[in-house]
């Protein structure tokens, strides 16, 4: 049996132009984000990370199904483990949008 190899789809722009425009006045989960751009979350995690380092990236926060707590001072873009109060493992993932347009928006 030979084993198939993923061929990778044409792009007219970076991942990270792709990332932005997706972005750009949509707020998505990361399955949303990663099905649209077919990579993986893990690499998703690796572009929101460097967003978020520039200041670019808004979070909307994880929160604790179970007990409420929501995880609004997280310096990670990645969904916790799980929840500090309860322990609970049953957390919403957070999501993403960018600041440059929450900017435009509010005036």
């Amino acid at each position: 049996m030979t084993k198939k190899t993923a061929i990778p789809r044409e792009r007219s722009a970076t991942i990270r132009q792709e990332l932005l425009r997706l972005l750009d006045g949509n707020t998505l989960q990361i399955k949303a984000i990663s099905k649209e751009l077919g990579k993986s979350e893990k690499d998703i995690y690796d572009y929101l990370n460097q967003l978020n380092e520039t200041n670019q990236l808004s979070v909307v926060p994880a929160e604790c199904v179970k007990c409420g707590y929501k995880f609004e001072n997280r310096k990670k873009v990645s969904k916790p483990s799980k929840c500090p109060n309860c322990k609970s493992t049953y957390i919403k993932q957070p999501e993403y949008t960018l600041k440059i347009m929450q900017k435009f928006r509010n005036k």
